[in-house]
């Protein structure tokens, strides 16, 4: 159910050195093991009508704190929004949550 790879789930944070200027940077939350899953058509063509895109659905642990607009890191160092989050069920009433990526066009640093 896991087992494409490990992701990294960033909060992004004002960043600043003394007397610099203010810069936002993501601040590692917390890393865990991912399944990458398939867009369905339904959901892809809600995406399009609400002027928005999906480029990655993934499916994690239930208990693992990611919200939307937290950011993900893949291992390939692909980094992406949480657009949206939804809990469901597998396996026989186990529960797992997916997220709703969105690729970065510009890049942030990490913390």
């Amino acid at each position: 159910m896991f087992d494409t790879g490990k992701l990294t789930i960033y909060a992004l944070t004002a960043s600043a050195e003394d007397g610099g200027m203010p810069k936002e940077v993501l601040t590692k939350k917390l890393t865990c093991f991912y399944g990458e899953r398939t867009v369905g058509y339904t959901r892809m063509y809600q995406a399009r009508g609400a002027d928005s895109q999906i480029d990655k659905l993934v499916r994690i642990p239930f208990d693992i704190d990611a919200v939307p607009n937290d950011y993900v890191v893949l291992e390939d160092g692909n980094q992406y929004r949480i657009d949206a989050t939804s809990e469901v069920i597998v396996e026989s009433s186990k529960r797992a949550k997916e997220l709703t990526l969105v690729r970065l066009e510009e890049l942030y640093d990490i913390a």
